[in-house]
């Protein structure tokens, strides 16, 4: 639905380390020419929405196994056209601008590693997580989606796949991002991106 938005530059990241930082490439800058027909592209694809369909904001995200129970932030990218980050260390953040959890497509939601004290933030275990993992989303609609983790994989920040996480797929798929690897005090950068892949296995 959304799928242009998904080539915006999306490079994660603020100070402090506590982002999910990724720096633009040479090969990226072919996307840019992208960003000009998305805002129309989506105003035509809202258009196809039937009035009677209300679609849900995800509120709330639960990870049972590592004991996440979290409020979801809605945010789009920053001034510098990167995904946002959630305000709150212990909030999570999903793209708006791209799928929504339930529906067609790579959703994501992105949350800190750590806070500026060192202390662990929300998705301080993520890489906890396993193949058959759940993970459920809840809409402001009351609609509740739960996902199954499908693999678990970690990336150097610069050679992140945007088109893996945050492009299209024939079935709602949930991917869950955050900080790994080597904090490097003068870049204010970790050195890993960890993504965790999930498919939709019900819908409530």
């Amino acid at each position: 639905m959304k799928n242009k938005i998904l080539f915006l530059f999306l490079i994660f990241g603020i100070a402090a380390g506590v982002s999910i930082g990724l720096q633009v490439t040479h090969s990226q800058k072919q996307f840019k020419k992208q960003v000009l027909s998305a805002s129309a592209d989506v105003k035509r694809q809202l258009a196809l929405i039937s009035p009677t369909v209300t679609p849900g904001v995800p509120i709330s995200i639960s990870i049972p196994k590592i004991g996440v129970r979290a409020h979801i932030e809605s945010v789009a990218m920053d001034s510098l056209g990167r995904m946002d980050v959630p305000q709150n260390p212990d909030d999570t953040a999903w793209y708006s601008p791209g799928f929504r959890p339930g529906m067609k497509g790579n959703a994501v939601i992105d949350g800190h590693l750590d806070k500026v004290t060192g202390a662990p933030a929300v998705f301080w275990n993520l890489k906890e997580l396993s193949t058959g993992d759940s993970i459920a989303v809840t809409e402001s609609n009351g609609a509740k989606y739960t996902f199954t983790v499908d693999r678990v994989v970690k990336y150097p920040y610069n050679q992140f796949p945007l088109q893996e996480v945050f492009g299209n797929s024939d079935i709602p798929k949930l991917n869950l991002i955050t900080c790994n690897g080597v904090w490097d005090k003068n870049s204010k950068n970790y050195s890993d991106r960890l993504v965790v892949y999930s498919k939709i296995v019900s819908e409530n």
